[in-house]
């Protein structure tokens, strides 16, 4: 079963403007999501961030690129902290939003969850209520196995990002270290592509299809292009993952 996540797309009303490392986000989306549809996934994830500037325009361009995309998949979408939830439900497709569908049932006993860490500016945190329905269903579902999506980071990361953190993390991390079915938990939010076990779990963050950050003390930007991650979810409960990422093109990267 593949899956391929992607996120912090920071899309602006202009589809011409430029961010960080001359790149337009717009057009780096396009390009990430046509890579995304030739590589036929059967669940695409987005984690949070579809925004740039929280613009009702911003959220119309996705929901654009996304159908011009023509992936005949499953699709999950969470917000981040830059997201308009109102926007979001206004624009993209309701199927695809957490609100409507919290979980992803896939054939081969593989349970998708989707989880809103959005909380307050930057920083994240979890409902109590979210993660009572959590514990509740992958302990229904303790003989299939589980991968958990959110858009901030559970575990520190050791970067200036690290000050814009899920504050009560630590109450989610006891839920993953709790079900050992939770075999793998993957996250935005950090622009950075990290692979770390705890356990019996594997945390995942995603490259940005943007911009990507570089994980020192203090802010800056990193000289990597665009990318997204490739997820094999086994039929025996084990995790293949690597990600990809775009060559260097002045369609979307002006130097």
């Amino acid at each position: 079963m593949k899956v391929i996540q992607i996120s912090d797309c920071h899309l602006f009303t202009d589809i011409n403007k430029i961010g960080y490392n001359h790149i337009n986000p717009w057009q780096s989306l396009k390009r990430i999501l046509t890579e995304v549809s030739s590589e036929r996934p059967e669940v695409l994830l987005v984690t949070g961030d579809i925004s740039g500037d929280g613009s009702l325009q911003s959220y119309q361009h996705f929901s654009r690129l996304l159908h011009e995309a023509n992936l005949n998949c499953q699709i999950g979408i969470i917000p981040g902290n830059h997201d308009n939830q109102t926007y979001m439900q206004i624009c993209i497709c309701r199927d695809y939003l957490w609100l409507n569908k919290p979980q992803l049932q896939l054939p081969n006993q593989w349970h998708v969850h989707l989880l809103n860490t959005q909380h307050q500016a930057t920083k994240g945190q979890i409902s109590p209520e979210s993660l009572t329905s959590l514990s509740k269903y992958v302990n229904t579902h303790s003989d299939d196995y589980h991968l958990v999506t959110a858009h901030h980071h559970p575990i520190f990361c050791g970067g200036w990002m690290d000050t814009h953190e899920w504050i009560n993390r630590q109450a989610f991390n006891a839920v993953v270290a709790k079900y050992p079915a939770i075999k793998g938990v993957a996250y935005g939010h950090i622009h950075m592509a990290i692979e770390q076990h705890q356990n019996h779990c594997l945390y995942m963050a995603c490259p940005a299809t943007c911009w990507q950050f570089a994980n020192q003390e203090y802010f800056a930007i990193e000289d990597l292009m665009p990318g997204f991650r490739v997820i094999k979810l086994l039929e025996d409960g084990q995790i293949n993952t690597s990600t990809q990422r775009l060559t260097r093109h002045t369609s979307f990267c002006n130097t």
